[in-house]
């Protein structure tokens, strides 16, 4: 019901759903965080010897996708998802190793007006 209802009010403001593989290369968040990221990931070396993870968090995936298809998009976009999404670290109160989480991005605009519309 709720992710239902996640998605609805994403639509009802013009935004569209994506998603991207949970196995992503490894490479992709340390570029964003850092090395020291790799100990709060589940990381493994794939059989075909590439360093992977599930995916932490849903940012990188879509900078990598837009970045893949930016000649193609037409801007602004705006674009939502419910990824499910694993951090390896200490399971804490309201902070679980395996979560979703609902993302609405704006790409592509310039002023601080599509801030104010996430906020809103």
């Amino acid at each position: 019901w709720l992710f239902e209802r996640f998605r609805a009010v994403s639509s009802s403001f013009g935004f569209q759903e994506y998603d991207s593989p949970v196995l992503e290369h490894e490479a992709l968040y340390t570029r964003k965080a850092g090395e020291e990221i790799t100990g709060q990931m589940y990381n493994f070396v794939d059989k075909g010897g590439y360093n992977v993870t599930l995916r932490p968090e849903m940012t990188p995936s879509l900078a990598r996708m837009v970045l893949a298809r930016e000649k193609e998009l037409v801007m602004p976009l705006k674009w939502c998802s419910l990824p499910q999404c694993f951090r390896f670290e200490n399971v804490q109160r309201g902070r679980k190793r395996e979560h979703y989480q609902w993302n609405l991005d704006i790409v592509g605009v310039q002023v601080v007006t599509a801030e104010a519309e996430l906020i809103a």
